[in-house]
């Protein structure tokens, strides 16, 4: 079920994983500071907000997997679409783009553009350690981030690759073809960053154009 738009975001509303409230949110979204948002899936090519700089970077022991469900940008109800999530992964590290949200207007209009995007989807607010990349050095950050665990009720979680691209070669949804938000992803890696291999999201990529041509046949 996809949840209707807020206008703006309550202090209720900004939780962690575990339920509690994220102190550093609460103290960001009223204090006006900076606030780092990191996106790992369409976020990294059309973030939805406002925002002052975007930098490479990557989330550190997590590892990017098409596990989450959709039924409503890349699938419906008769044929979920597969979209991104982390999973906790010591020796991973998921690639993305940190995007630097300053001013408590600006940063209340993320939450809340996340929360209908993201969290009324099965995901939840959860602050990660991150590295950014600024002038060509690696700095570590705190950063928000939004991630769909096993326990939401679209979670589709680890299948044998042939069958999880078969499902995304044939989803759609209202924001267009599962293939195509999966085929995107692997493109922005690879330009972004071209010396790290990925090699779920590639797998799925070849076996998914595989699909497709099975398909159109």
């Amino acid at each position: 079920m996809r949840i209707p738009w807020l206008s703006f975001v309550l202090p209720a509303q900004c939780r962690l994983a575990d339920g509690r409230f994220s102190p550093k949110m609460l103290t960001y979204e009223k204090s006006g500071q900076s606030l780092w948002v990191f996106g790992y899936g369409s976020l990294i090519w059309n973030p939805g907000f406002s925002y002052e700089e975007k930098r490479r970077g990557r989330a550190i022991g997590f590892a990017r997997r098409m596990y989450q469900g959709n039924t409503y940008h890349r699938g419906d109800d008769s044929l979920p679409g597969r979209v991104a999530t982390l999973v906790q992964d010591s020796t991973s590290e998921a690639t993305g783009m940190l995007f630097r949200i300053r001013g408590r207007r600006a940063i209340r209009a993320a939450l809340a553009h996340l929360y209908e995007r993201e969290v009324g989807n099965g995901y939840r607010f959860e602050e990660i350690p991150c590295v950014v990349e600024i002038d060509g050095r690696l700095v570590k950050t705190m950063a928000l981030t939004c991630i769909a665990y096993d326990d939401n009720e679209y979670y589709l979680g680890p299948d044998e690759v042939s069958k999880m691209a078969m499902e995304i070669a044939k989803a759609r949804g209202l924001a267009g073809p599962n293939h195509e938000y999966v085929l995107k992803l692997a493109e922005h890696h690879r330009l972004l960053f071209p010396d790290h291999h990925d090699t779920h999201l590639f797998e799925l990529e070849t076996m998914v154009r595989e699909g497709l041509m099975a398909v159109a046949a």
